[in-house]
């Protein structure tokens, strides 16, 4: 078993005197009384000397009444121990009072009140030592509990937090969805139309038995595309839905960014030109479901600053140690005095699309829970540049 100054301090805690009683009902008050009665008693009683002319004469441990006051040092460490500094004056009093009648007229050893005011000293030192230790333990114990207390708080306060993080995520989107949703509801329907138009078009060849096998197969095939089509653009939609917990994973960025891309195209009104810049990445660890609604959101709102079109870019790289995202629109900018207010949440100027602030907050938020941070530069007039950095090491991750 190994022994630490913890385990030290939390067995003096446990020892007697700990939460101690008052007044006469306190045991060791008269266990203190009992054990100096007994010793004063002993002290007295004896009275045996070493002979005159002994070597040992001169000597501060000579005879048995030496021995004696010696073993005064118990009741006095023990009232130190149990009573701390007042105990142990109180005790070394006691001590003093006992021997100076015998130092003063009955001891037959040289120096006998210098001897015994050596004794009473040395106690009273020792006791003082105990005392003060006992209490530095105990102040130390109680930093240690109201560390612990301080800690549990903290644990519970950075739980809350992350669950409201949690909540801000999927507020967020929700909110992204239904900006979506229109515009999704109107990709996939066109698709529908094609297949219901092929659907007639071959049951009208088939009544009529006007059967070409090239020409039905040509309409299998394009009902097939729209179909495919359809079905990728629904499957994105609800994985981008889904509500699961945070799963780091080995994440390829420009899959991800691929299918950001595919969904947040149809917030797109004006049809903006879309050019890719892409280097070539290392895979990364975060979760791809949270990368992809922070790249749907930075996208989205690029196309939201061109309601007039224009040209949104996105471009890849690999700069010291850390993925970059870069997303550069040539929107209408962003005004100065707005900089500062991108990250706050329920900050938003999009009075036409009606959004309620959370998308960059909370894209910020994932984004430095991977020990990232998010660039912005903007000029009001030309355009904006979102730029997304995440450390590709474990090390630089908190």
């Amino acid at each position: 078993m190994r022994w630490s100054k913890d385990s030290f301090g939390e067995i003096m805690e446990r020892l007697p005197g700990s939460r101690m009683a008052t007044g006469l009902q306190n045991g060791r008050l008269w266990v203190l009384v009992l054990a100096f009665t007994v010793l004063t008693l002993i002290y007295y009683i004896e009275r045996v000397t070493i002979a005159p002319g002994h070597s040992f004469t001169e000597t501060l441990f000579s005879g048995p009444h030496d021995f004696h006051r010696t073993l005064f040092l118990i009741p006095v460490i023990y009232a130190a121990f149990v009573f701390r500094i007042k105990g142990c004056l109180i005790a070394s009093l006691a001590f003093l009072i006992i021997v100076l009648p015998r130092a003063l007229y009955i001891s037959p050893y040289p120096s006998p009140l210098l001897r015994a005011s050596i004794y009473v000293a040395s106690a009273m030192v020792l006791g003082m030592l105990v005392a003060v230790r006992r209490n530095q333990l105990e102040a130390e114990q109680k930093e240690r509990e109201k560390l612990t207390a301080a800690y549990k708080e903290l644990t519970d306060y950075d739980k809350r937090l992350k669950e409201s993080q949690a909540m801000l995520i999927e507020a967020e989107k929700l909110a992204s969805m239904g900006q979506l949703a229109a515009s999704i509801a109107h990709e996939v329907n066109n698709p529908l139309s094609g297949v219901l138009i092929y659907v007639q078009l071959m049951r009208k060849k088939l009544a009529k038995r006007e059967i070409d096998e090239r020409l039905l197969l040509d309409y299998l095939a394009k009902v097939e595309f729209e179909i495919t089509r359809s079905t990728k653009l629904i499957r994105n939609l609800l994985d981008f839905s889904s509500q699961s917990a945070p799963n780091l994973e080995e994440v390829d960025v420009h899959e991800v960014l691929d299918r950001a891309l595919e969904l947040a195209v149809h917030a797109d009104p004006a049809q903006a030109r879309v050019e890719k810049n892409l280097g070539v990445l290392p895979k990364i660890i975060a979760d791809p479901a949270q990368l992809q609604e922070v790249l749907i959101n930075v996208i989205v709102n690029g196309f939201q600053a061109m309601s007039q079109g224009g040209t949104l870019t996105i471009g890849t790289s690999l700069e010291k140690e850390e993925v970059r995202i870069a997303v550069r629109d040539t929107g209408c900018g962003i005004p100065p005095e707005n900089m500062d207010k991108l990250f706050t949440p329920f900050f938003s100027t999009k009075k036409a699309v009606k959004g309620v602030g959370l998308g960059l907050p909370v894209s910020y938020g994932i984004i430095q829970c991977l020990n990232g941070r998010i660039e912005v530069e903007s000029v009001v007039g030309e355009g904006s540049t979102f730029t997304i950095c995440i450390p590709i090491s474990l090390k630089n991750r908190r």
